[in-house]
């Protein structure tokens, strides 16, 4: 410093001179930069980073209105979800008893067919049945017939067969 001091009140080198010393003009020049920084860029820095204080916060804010609605969204979407999985399930539900009485139908229809295919095949069966059976005792009454005409006819001359048949025109004529 005494060298600065010295300098300023040696009258030959009043005025404005290059000062070759480096560590007193760097430090003078660093501190009138940072002066000239502050006085200059302070209102420039102060208003730029308000700004961005002001935007950071609104963002937040915005960020965190958006994490409520979300929220709400989320939870709106859980409710219908498990409405959704109650109908869902009602449905199931709904669907099986009818797939049940369906069936239950279905196979109330196929007993009810069945019987009555069952009943008209005993009915068939049993006019068949009849139908041999009389065919049978038709055949048998007309061998049976033969048989007698036929005894009859051996064992009966022909005068006697003439008399059953004349007693039995006369039986008719009364």
């Amino acid at each position: 410093m005494k060298s600065y001091l010295e300098y300023f009140a040696s009258s030959e080198n009043f005025g404005v001179a290059l000062n070759t010393d480096i560590f007193e003009t760097n430090i003078i020049n660093i501190i009138l930069l940072l002066v000239i920084l502050f006085v200059v860029i302070k209102n420039f820095l102060t208003e730029n980073l308000t700004a961005r204080k002001k935007k950071i916060v609104d963002d937040i804010q915005n960020a965190e209105t958006r994490l409520a609605d979300s929220n709400k969204r989320y939870t709106e979407a859980k409710k219908q979800w498990a409405q959704m999985d109650i109908i869902i399930k009602e449905i199931n539900h709904q669907m099986e008893v009818t797939k049940q009485n369906v069936l239950k139908l279905k196979w109330d229809q196929g007993k009810e067919d069945l019987s009555k295919k069952f009943a008209t095949a005993i009915a068939v069966l049993r006019n068949r049945e009849n139908k041999i059976f009389n065919d049978v005792i038709k055949e048998v009454s007309k061998k049976a017939l033969n048989r007698v005409i036929f005894k009859l006819q051996k064992q009966l001359g022909k005068v006697e067969q003439s008399a059953i048949v004349n007693r039995k025109i006369t039986q008719l004529g009364d």
